[in-house]
């Protein structure tokens, strides 16, 4: 009987070490959260930058794409995050200027930090990305590369209130007015939408899709039919270029009209190849979501994460002409195997 009490005792004493072991394990692993502004393909590239931090620094990232970009999507996820207790945020914000006080709250809970699009008024802690408005002047640049005695433009994009999409929109229209260079964009997009004079070219539109890829397209089309005479087109967002190119291409106008966009789709990329566009703007969404987690991970763990004094973390901005886009396109395309890896991963589990 004794003797029986004994291994009783044992086993209660083994199985509670195990427990707490158990335990300890689940809180040494720290836990953040990757929100995006939608379900672009654009963010499986981030992914797989994402990943790559997970590995590096033993944690685990819950990343969301809302299906819809709707701030009230990515509101939902982070709630149900905190309520995860999870030990940071990384947050691409839709509608900055409405989700700025739920941000603030969050920050007062956890460290928060925002990439691609900024809440410049929250109290994040730092954005990661590229600057927009730099980014607009280099788009500014290629337009008038192929537009160099002047001409006509159509600037399409998802929303106009968010941030990325005012800076890099200003950032065009600045350049081709010649204004003095701001290295961060202090103000706010202009509210005028049609027929904006920029020196020697004319903004004739802005068009707008809500996020959503297939009005892009209807978008575009509506365009052409619109401005006959137009010169050129931007898509600011991932999806519009390849929506503005599969319209060009049913009006038979590829080629006709100049192109310069933003983002690295694939058909964005071949249209380059092919010669129907002459650029795109691109920024480094991999390195958004690697760095976006080492700086978190940092942060919880009271290291030094190397955030400057304005609290813009750099990750510049390239132009991909048909110089360099083969290179580029090669490395681009490991990355985005071992996204939608992920993806994959993530939707069976």
């Amino acid at each position: 009987m004794k003797a029986g009490k004994i291994l009783l005792a044992t086993f209660i004493v083994f199985f509670l070490i195990i427990g707490f072991s158990t335990v300890g394990a689940a809180k040494d692993k720290l836990e953040f959260a990757f929100v995006t502004n939608g379900p672009y393909t654009f963010w499986t590239f981030a992914h797989a930058g994402v990943l790559k931090a997970e590995k590096d620094y033993n944690v685990k990232v819950h990343f969301y794409k809302p299906p819809s970009g709707a701030p009230e999507e990515q509101k939902r996820f982070i709630e149900t995050m905190l309520a995860k207790k999870i030990d940071g945020l990384a947050w691409c914000v839709v509608d900055p200027d409405n989700m700025t006080p739920f941000l603030n709250q969050v920050a007062k809970r956890i460290p928060v930090i925002t990439f691609d699009s900024d809440a410049i008024e929250s109290d994040r802690l730092a954005y990661v990305g590229m600057s927009s408005y730099a980014a607009g002047r280099m788009c500014g640049k290629g337009i008038m590369h192929e537009l160099p005695d002047g001409g006509e433009i159509i600037i399409f994009v998802g929303r106009m209130d968010v941030q990325n999409a005012i800076e890099r929109r200003q950032g065009i229209i600045d350049e081709l007015s010649g204004k003095p260079y701001a290295s961060i964009y202090p103000g706010e997009m202009s509210p005028q939408v049609q027929n904006i004079k920029a020196g020697k070219w004319t903004i004739l539109d802005t068009r707008t899709d809500g996020g959503d890829e297939s009005k892009a397209k209807a978008q575009a089309e509506d365009a052409i039919t619109k401005y006959p005479g137009v010169d050129a087109m931007s898509g600011l967002w991932s999806y519009n270029p390849p929506a503005i190119i599969n319209a060009l291409k049913h009006a038979g106008k590829l080629g006709e009209i100049k192109q310069v966009h933003f983002d690295e789709e694939g058909e964005t990329l071949q249209a380059i190849r092919d010669g129907h566009v002459y650029a795109t703007v691109v920024q480094n969404p991999y390195e958004y979501g690697r760095k976006s987690i080492e700086i978190l991970y940092k942060l919880a763990t009271k290291q030094d994460a190397g955030i400057p004094e304005d609290r813009l973390v750099d990750v510049p901005a390239r132009v991909i002409t048909k110089e360099n886009v083969e290179e580029f396109w090669t490395d681009l395309k490991k990355k985005l195997e071992t996204g939608e890896a992920a993806e994959v991963k993530a939707a069976t589990n």
